[in-house]
């Protein structure tokens, strides 16, 4: 079949009216991988996988989205220090969630199911406090009862979790002209410290991947790092800087999250301005299962249809410029 190409005014018309595709769209899986590096090296000093289902649903009108996290591994094992057993114990009942999301992605990140959350607690707190009992235990039980029976309180934890940020960061939104935008991330980068808001550049490519999705990416301003970053006694003169980048792909038929790649880096600086790392986090979701999209067919509304090309107005003569197509804009 004939590449159909665009004038680039409807191409831009396009690309900036996304909007997620309900019809057909399934509950999807992920893979979620997060590695904590030192300096230079390439094996991760800590490491914390797990999976999350997100499951969409429009009832009357309105979304709304299941996010349940299940199977986390820490440094590759099952929970099994007192600690990891009993943050399972807690993710156990905080999950499946359910708040509210837009055609756009984007969400309230109110909590619709907090009776549900309050009930799994009380079970899984007497699973543990019929295997587990001490003074200490008795108050990280009263914290949690605290926590988990106030909705606003659990909806602020939310905003301290990397998955929460990133999956409802806004970017189905308006790229103008040129396919890009400043725009802010907020991203918890420190357990329960506020989001750090970033400020930089997100920019939506036309030309899709061979992979059935096409990408979002946002690169943040640099900054100098927030107290917190310091080691304990460094010099007057020692600076520490951060950084954010940020890869969204979203499949080509939903316009829904597939993948999701961020590094967040904490370095200092050479001499000569070069970057040495201090620290890094490198944050991975997957879809798994992804190969149902290989014989779909694009819609002929789709931003994308064209391959990217799009179509250069007449020239003086009042001809259309059929021989010379667009490639970047």
């Amino acid at each position: 079949m004939k590449e159909i190409t665009l004038s680039k005014k409807e191409l831009q018309h396009r690309l900036n009216s996304i909007k997620i595709n309900y019809d057909g769209l399934k509950p999807r899986k992920y893979g979620v991988s997060v590695k904590y590096f030192s300096g230079t090296e390439n094996k991760p000093s800590k490491r914390i996988d797990y999976e999350v289902t997100a499951d969409l649903q429009i009832i009357n009108g309105i979304g709304t989205i299941s996010l349940d996290k299940k199977n986390i591994f820490y440094n590759q094992h099952s929970p099994d220090l007192i600690n990891e057993i009993f943050t399972d114990g807690i993710t156990k009942s905080m999950y499946p969630i359910e708040t509210t999301i837009n055609e756009r992605g984007n969400s309230t990140c109110e909590i619709l199911n907090h009776d549900e959350i309050i009930n799994r607690w009380k079970q899984n707190k007497e699973l543990l406090s019929e295997k587990y009992q001490s003074e200490a235990l008795d108050e990280f039980f009263a914290v949690a009862d605290r926590k988990i029976n106030s909705k606003p309180q659990i909806e602020r934890s939310l905003h301290h979790d990397w998955f929460w940020n990133l999956f409802f960061h806004p970017r189905l939104i308006n790229y103008g002209d040129y396919r890009q935008v400043e725009t802010d991330l907020l991203l918890s980068v420190i357990p329960y410290q506020a989001p750090v808001r970033f400020h930089g550049v997100q920019t939506i490519e036309k030309i899709p991947t061979d992979y059935h999705s096409f990408v979002i990416r946002f690169e943040s301003n640099e900054i100098k790092a927030p107290e917190y970053f310091y080691p304990k006694n460094s010099a007057d003169d020692f600076v520490l800087y951060i950084s954010l980048c940020v890869e969204f792909d979203s499949d080509l038929y939903h316009h829904f999250p597939m993948h999701i790649r961020a590094i967040f880096q904490i370095y200092t600086k050479n001499p000569d301005g070069s970057k040495l790392i201090f620290k890094k986090i490198e944050f991975t979701v997957y879809q798994i299962n992804s190969d149902g999209y290989q014989n779909k067919t694009l819609s002929m509304k789709s931003p994308f249809i064209t391959g990217g090309l799009v179509k250069l107005p007449p020239n003086k003569w009042g001809f259309d410029n059929f021989e010379n197509l667009e490639n970047n804009w």
